[in-house]
């Protein structure tokens, strides 16, 4: 993915912001990037981390930068990412943090940089860490931290980061340009939900473990008619495919948006899943959708905490598809 283009086109407000840090040298210490869920919040903090890093940037990185893909290959030594999706954030870990970048750099740039993915994820007392650590931060050492949720952090977070808005881009181009690499529809529909990119999406459709959840996705709703055998599928079948808690939010997340494109048919709105209309004509018929949706989402939400997942599955398949 070519990352100035992709910001200079589609971004052009953070495209600016970081163009004139980065020009002037006048990088902030902490950066909150915030974007709806697909933006490639990750990807971009880390090519920002490259452009802040390497002396030859001018003002990003390079594309041929050797320290940019030591960066995406987490293997810079004064580089540390923390990405929530994968598991919890320890206190400890943020302690640590502190302790180690106080130090002196390793890398001949002397610049120290962490990324944290998602922090709305972080327990509170990883937060309260951070947040010490933003009260004071240290010399050429810089945050980028990523959310899809801004409403769920603390002021006292929002007031010591500079905040940096980014945008979706439009859904029905998205599709086309990843059909146009290579995808097949089908999968170029979902999969632009989960990612917001053409490149990321044809990445990401020969990825087999996240097709397989999308598959387990979507057969689930095709039998939402069939409570009886929708529940044996999701004994039998779901609940000993899916074992980590990012498979499950992967599956829950594929659920929630079908039935929020369900409710924009239900109400005569357009929906980009056209290949899938068998599936949201059946949910469709289910009564309170609304309701359903905040089910899910409540359920989603619940993964981080819970530590019984196909009973957190059951039940609230129960909730949604049960008599």
């Amino acid at each position: 993915m070519n990352y100035v283009e992709y910001l200079k086109i589609y971004q052009k407000i953070p495209y600016k912001i970081f163009e004139n840090a980065l020009y002037q040298k006048k990088i902030f210490h902490a950066y909150l990037l915030v974007g709806e869920k697909g933006t490639p919040l990750l990807n971009i903090s880390k090519f920002l981390a490259a452009s802040i890093i390497d002396p030859d940037s001018s003002p990003f990185a390079p594309e041929d930068s050797l320290i940019l893909k030591r960066v995406f290959e987490e293997n810079y030594v004064d580089l540390r990412v923390f990405d929530t999706k994968k598991g919890p954030i320890k206190i400890n870990e943020i302690r640590n943090l502190e302790e180690e970048f106080s130090k002196t750099a390793s890398e001949k740039t002397n610049k120290k940089v962490y990324i944290i993915n998602l922090i709305e994820n972080l327990s509170l007392d990883a937060t309260n860490a951070l947040l010490k650590f933003l009260e004071e931060p240290l010399e050429d050492c810089y945050a980028l931290l990523t959310t899809e949720n801004d409403k769920r952090l603390l002021p006292t977070i929002l007031s010591r980061v500079q905040t940096v808005h980014f945008t979706l881009l439009p859904q029905d181009a998205l599709i086309f340009d990843a059909i146009s690499l290579g995808v097949d529809e089908e999968k170029a529909e979902i999969l632009s939900f989960l990612f917001n990119d053409a490149e990321l999406i044809k990445e990401n459709s020969t990825n087999s473990k996240l097709l397989k959840i999308v598959d387990l996705a979507t057969h689930t709703l095709d039998l939402s008619n069939n409570y009886p055998e929708l529940l044996s599928y999701e004994l039998n079948v779901v609940n000993k495919t899916i074992k980590e808690k990012t498979e499950y939010r992967e599956f829950f997340d594929i659920l929630i948006l079908f039935f929020k494109e369900a409710l924009k048919v239900k109400y005569k709105e357009q929906t980009v899943l056209e290949k899938y209309d068998k599936i949201l004509s059946k949910l469709i018929n289910l009564s309170s959708i609304e309701d359903k949706v905040l089910i899910l989402m409540n359920a989603r939400n619940e993964i981080n905490y819970n530590l019984n997942l196909n009973l957190l599955t059951f039940d609230t398949f129960n909730k949604i598809f049960g008599k």
